[in-house]
C-alpha cells in the first residue's frame, strides 16, 4: 500500500464506519489525520485509537449540514494544525421508504449533508488544496449515482449530484492548469456499516466490507484515479444502462434486484 507522509488529511464523518477505517489507514501510512464527526466523543475515540497505535491524529467536531460553521472550523484548524492537502468528503446520511411517506425534512436533510455539505467543504478548503505541492479531493458518492434507486430516491439523487460536481470540478482544475490537485469520486455499492441494514443486495453485487472499500480508496488516491467503483460488476452498470433500450434496462434492474434493494431497508439514518 502507498505512503502518505507529509500529508495532512481531513476526513468528514470519520467517527465510525468507512470514515473511521480511512482515518486509521491514512495514519498507518504516514499521514497526519484530522478526524471529524458530529459528536466529539466519536471523533476522539477514533483519534485516540490512532494515537495509541503510533499514528498522528486529532479530533474535531464538524457537522457539514451547518454550512456557516465550516469556514469557522477551517480557521480553527489553520490556527491549531495548519492547512490540509487531502480532503475526504465522507459524511453522509440515508433515509429510505416510499417517497411521500418519508418526511420532507428528511429528504431535504439528505441533500444538505450528502451534496450541499460536501460542496461547501470543497469550496472552503479549495485554497488549501491549490496551495499544496500535491493535493487530493476525495468525494464519496455511490453506485446508486448511475441508476435510479426506488425507495431511496433522494439518497440516489444526492449522489448523482456528487458525481456531477466532482467530474465537473476535476475537468475544471485540469483546464485551469491545476493538475497537482486530483479529484477522485468513490462509487461503492452497499457497504456493511449499518447504514444499509435490511437491504437485499442486487445479484452479483454482495455487501461490501468497509475494509475492502477503504483499501480501494487509498489505492485510488495514490494512483490519481478519477473513479473508484466497487464491486467490479458495478462498473458495467453505466454501460448497460446506456446501450440497452429503456424498457429492457428497467426489466434487468428489477430482475437483478437493483430496483428493489432498498424496499426492506432498516438501517440507521446517519
Amino acid at each position: 500500500m502507498p505512503r502518505f507522509d507529509n500529508h495532512r488529511v481531513l476526513i468528514t464523518g470519520a467517527g465510525a464506519g468507512i470514515g473511521q477505517l480511512m482515518a486509521e489507514k491514512f495514519a498507518a501510512r504516514g499521514a497526519e489525520v484530522i478526524v471529524t464527526a458530529r459528536r466529539i466523543a466519536a471523533a476522539r475515540e477514533v483519534a485516540d485509537h490512532i494515537t495509541n497505535a503510533g499514528g498522528n491524529a486529532h479530533a474535531y467536531t464538524l457537522d457539514v449540514s451547518k454550512i456557516a460553521s465550516i469556514a469557522k472550523f477551517r480557521d480553527q484548524l489553520h490556527e491549531e494544525r495548519g492547512p490540509i492537502s487531502i480532503l475526504v468528503n465522507n459524511a453522509g446520511v440515508v433515509h429510505g421508504g416510499e417517497f411521500e411517506q418519508v418526511d420532507l425534512q428528511q429528504h431535504l436533510d439528505t441533500f444538505k449533508v450528502n451534496a450541499e455539505g460536501l460542496m461547501a467543504c470543497s469550496h472552503v478548503f479549495m485554497a488549501d488544496l491549490l496551495a499544496a505541492d500535491r493535493a487530493h479531493l476525495v468525494n464519496i458518492a455511490s453506485a446508486s449515482a448511475f441508476i435510479g434507486l426506488p425507495y431511496g430516491s433522494t439518497y440516489a439523487a444526492s449522489k448523482w449530484a456528487v458525481v456531477g460536481f466532482s467530474e465537473s470540478l476535476r475537468l475544471e482544475l485540469a483546464e485551469r492548469g491545476e493538475r497537482h490537485v486530483k479529484v477522485t469520486t468513490v462509487c461503492p455499492s452497499y457497504i456493511a456499516t449499518g447504514m444499509f441494514k435490511g437491504v437485499k443486495t442486487p445479484l452479483f453485487s454482495p455487501m461490501l466490507t468497509p475494509d475492502r472499500v477503504a483499501d480501494s480508496i487509498l489505492r485510488g488516491v495514490a494512483k490519481g484515479e478519477a473513479f473508484v467503483i466497487e464491486p467490479p460488476m458495478a462498473r458495467s452498470v453505466e454501460l448497460l444502462k446506456g446501450v440497452l433500450p429503456r424498457r429492457l434496462w428497467d426489466q434487468v434492474a428489477r430482475r437483478t434486484g437493483v430496483s428493489t434493494s432498498m424496499y426492506s431497508w432498516k438501517g440507521k439514518q446517519g
